[in-house]
């Protein structure tokens, strides 16, 4: 019996909405008196060079995204006749935020600022994240600063880390930073020009690009989700992108040489059962791979992150999947996630042996902890609490991360409410015993996740096979598997969870048989 489709429209506006969502995932905008009362002082902070190397001689850029408040990191570059001189200055939170402080412990517990479609919760106060710490343009700021020797082909010859004063000479977004390279502006050029080295000097190296494509939520002058669209990356953000690269990578080479109690970014190569898996499931992407996976595994541990040989059949999938989304999500799906360590074990998809983060510490605490120890900061007690930290920033970064992707699931629940009752193209995700995980598109949302449980699958009652991960129709036999296409209609919108419930209308053997049987009967 087909489910009847709930055509009541949802009543809560959508500032209600916010409201439930912040208190339901427990977050907090403001900050305690404590807090409030230790950035006062700073409220009248005199930015001189006492003790600083002074870089305001130079032309110093910040590029970042349309909107930004928290301007975290900028860059110079300068030719020489050997070579380039690469300036990566960051926003000096640890002049502000002293261990052990309110402010500080407030930072640690929150871990990360959390951004979601329509606002963003910030790890630290306005005060220091908007405006004291903030890059801001012609306005004298203390950075800490990273200063890379480049050779001509942009390998990094040298390199050292600096308390700074700087003045940013521009501040523009990425489209404008694009707008002036067209224009063949000097600075602009240049910036490009070593961005591009630093990526070709990586790619010989070793380097893995997965082809992912994030989403973001378009809004009214009034603030409601007006669509779901595919977020835009133009050129200007790889240069961005590759000088912080270069830096992080720096940051986590001195921590290693100077024995600092650092942390580390870490990824752990693939568990040879994961791999197993997506062998099974997708044998087309292992064909013409430079490494027989099947020899591959008969003695491959996941023990080291720079084992060449599964890097090499990484790369190779990587680039079978290439076009397709859904083959690279299922290669990402078979790869660990990237963590936190107090131990400097590898970053498999950047073939890396050392590296850290460095060039966010507005927004990211472990940032500011690597600052402090590159600075000579004492301050965070026994080396034990470098292995408590990471365990918190992992579980924080896993909370952060679920908090995101509801809340672009309320926004295109909020979106579909008027679509009920309409079909769309869908594709199945993933596969439980209580039903199907589908992914749908329309005009107004790009990208939205559903559910069908199995008693909105027409013509037969389904039973779940774990070993195959698919559903089995008991009297046809006819089966559901993940990335199967299907056409589905909504029948559910549950904005305040973020839910769509969908029934299956037609399927890839329901469209076979139809096609048969116009065949049968001489039917176009």
């Amino acid at each position: 019996m087909k489910r009847q489709i709930s055509m009541k429209k949802f009543a809560q506006t959508f500032e209600s909405l916010k409201t439930q969502f912040m208190q339901n995932a427990d977050l907090e905008k403001k900050f305690s008196k404590q807090m409030l009362l230790e950035t006062q002082r700073f409220s009248k902070e005199n930015f001189t060079a006492e003790r600083r190397e002074d870089f305001r001689r130079l032309h110093i850029v910040c590029i970042d995204p349309d909107g930004a408040k928290d301007h975290d990191d900028a860059i110079s570059v300068e030719e020489t006749k050997d070579g380039y001189v690469l300036g990566v200055h960051i926003a000096d939170v640890s002049h502000f935020v002293k261990a052990g402080s309110a402010l500080d412990a407030e930072a640690k517990e929150r871990g990360y600022t959390q951004y979601l479609p329509w606002t963003a919760v910030p790890m630290l106060p306005d005060t220091l994240s908007a405006d004291l710490c903030s890059l801001k343009e012609n306005e004298n700021r203390f950075s800490f600063s990273c200063i890379i020797s480049l050779d001509r082909k942009c390998k990094i010859r040298k390199y050292r880390f600096t308390k700074g004063l700087i003045k940013v000479s521009r501040s523009i977004t990425y489209k404008q930073a694009m707008d002036l390279f067209e224009k063949k502006d000097r600075e602009i050029c240049l910036l490009a020009r070593v961005a591009a080295g630093l990526k070709r000097h990586r790619e010989e190296s070793g380097t893995m690009e997965m082809d992912s494509t994030e989403y973001q939520c378009e809004f009214s002058k009034k603030g409601e989700p007006l669509r779901i669209v595919p977020r835009k990356s133009v050129q200007s953000n790889s240069w961005i992108e590759e000088c912080m690269l270069a830096a992080n990578k720096c940051c986590a080479l001195e921590l290693q040489k100077r024995k600092l109690n650092g942390i580390y970014r870490i990824h752990e190569a693939p568990a040879p059962q994961d791999i197993a898996e997506l062998m099974q499931t997708e044998p087309n992407l292992f064909f013409g791979s430079p490494i027989d996976p099947s020899k591959l595994l008969k003695n491959y541990t996941d023990k080291n992150s720079q084992d060449k040989r599964i890097f090499e059949l990484y790369k190779h999938l990587v680039k079978k999947a290439k076009g397709s989304p859904i083959l690279t999500n299922k290669i990402l799906r078979s790869m660990k996630k990237a963590q936190y360590s107090p131990e400097s074990l590898g970053h498999f998809a950047l073939h890396w042996k050392d590296y850290a983060h460095f060039t966010s510490p507005i927004r990211r605490y472990s940032d500011l902890w690597c600052h402090r120890e590159l600075c000579g900061n004492k301050g965070h007690g026994a080396k034990n609490i470098g292995h408590e930290l990471c365990e918190h920033l992992n579980e924080a970064e896993i909370k952060n991360q679920k908090t995101e992707r509801k809340a672009m699931k309320l926004c295109a629940s909020y979106l579909l409410q008027n679509q009920i009752g309409q079909t769309f193209k869908g594709e199945i995700q993933g596969i439980e015993e209580f039903g199907v995980f589908i992914s749908i598109s329309s005009d107004t949302v790009a990208l939205a996740d559903g559910l069908v449980h199995l008693r909105d699958i027409p013509g037969d009652f389904y039973l779940y096979n774990e070993t195959r991960g698919i559903l089995v129709g008991k009297r046809t036999g006819k089966t559901f598997k993940r990335g199967d296409r299907v056409t589905v209609k909504l029948i559910n919108v549950n904005p305040v969870k973020g839910e769509n419930d969908f029934e299956i209308v037609s399927s890839p053997w329901q469209k076979q048989k139809h096609e048969k049987k116009n065949r049968r009967f001489g039917r176009k």
